[in-house]
């Protein structure tokens, strides 16, 4: 069984892709099926993760599923929801990418994976939107939670009423960034249908999450999600980790015409990257 969610996404397509053409794997039924009617079946899928799902991202239809229904920390898969907050607050006129957004002590004081910005600075929502995004940066994530609500608390009963808004039925979020909280859970299958919308919604915004690197205040910074070097099909995704939530992570390809998401949560380690030379020489950081 693979431990790597990067590895268990990529294992995931590439079995299912083939039955993915001939559509959603049909229940048994206790009626003979003849040989050259049958859909393409895929292989079993094995993987050490909690839970996880594939969908077809166009018609919504789950391909494969395992425990894609229970509750778990999301660690910074939550900046999905607070990047869809921020691109519909943008499609609505309330600010542009050009918008100077300020930096308070909350937002430069916050730790795990940061943009850099620093307190008393302005800094355009355009640049933050990359910084969330592709670094995965918590000081941006506060910093545009506070902007748009006033509060980050204020913020997360905006993230939770959206996420009522997409069905999101089984997700409840405490704030902006996924940083450890009581009662901060959701599903792979919730994940899976917000990052839908997102591909659906704001194609712009989704288009940063291809970008493999972002510099600000003179630091470059690696998108985390590996897949975006290992696999052409794959245009974009988030990754997060926690303690409590493990490796988590939510991508996007497109394979014979087909966008597929699938999205694996609480897997418990990642590959060694010392062995892998191109990983090596690019510096990679861990999901």
């Amino acid at each position: 069984m693979t431990r790597n969610p990067a590895l268990g996404v990529l294992l995931l397509l590439s079995l299912l892709t083939s039955a993915a053409i001939a559509g959603p794997v049909p229940a048994p039924t206790p009626a003979p099926v003849s040989p050259a009617s049958a859909a393409p079946m895929p292989a079993p899928v094995e993987l050490a993760a909690k839970a996880w799902i594939l969908i077809d991202a166009h018609t919504g239809t789950v391909l494969a599923e395992h425990n894609a229904d229970e509750r778990l920390p999301p660690a910074s898969l939550t900046k999905l929801v607070t990047d869809y907050l921020i691109a519909g607050e943008m499609a609505a006129g309330k600010f542009t990418k050009d918008t100077l957004v300020p930096i308070s002590v909350n937002a430069w004081r916050m730790g795990g994976s940061k943009m850099y910005v620093r307190e008393g600075t302005q800094v355009p929502v355009g640049d933050l939107l990359q910084g969330i995004i592709v670094q995965s940066g918590n000081d941006a994530t506060v910093a545009m939670a506070e902007y748009i609500a006033g509060t980050e608390d204020a913020f997360a009963q905006l993230m939770n009423q959206r996420a009522q808004q997409l069905g999101m039925t089984n997700s409840h979020f405490v704030n902006a960034t996924g940083w450890p909280a009581e009662g901060h859970l959701t599903t792979a299958r919730d994940l899976a249908t917000l990052f839908r919308a997102t591909i659906h919604d704001y194609p712009e915004n989704y288009r940063l999450y291809s970008e493999k690197y972002f510099e600000y205040n003179g630091i470059k910074q690696p998108n985390r999600n590996l897949l975006l070097w290992r696999d052409s099909t794959v245009d974009g995704g988030k990754t997060g980790h926690t303690e409590d939530a493990g490796y988590c992570l939510v991508v996007s390809a497109v394979r014979e015409n087909m966008r597929l998401v699938g999205v694996v949560m609480g897997t418990g380690s990642v590959e060694a990257r010392a062995g892998n030379p191109e990983a090596a020489r690019l510096r990679l950081p861990l999901l």
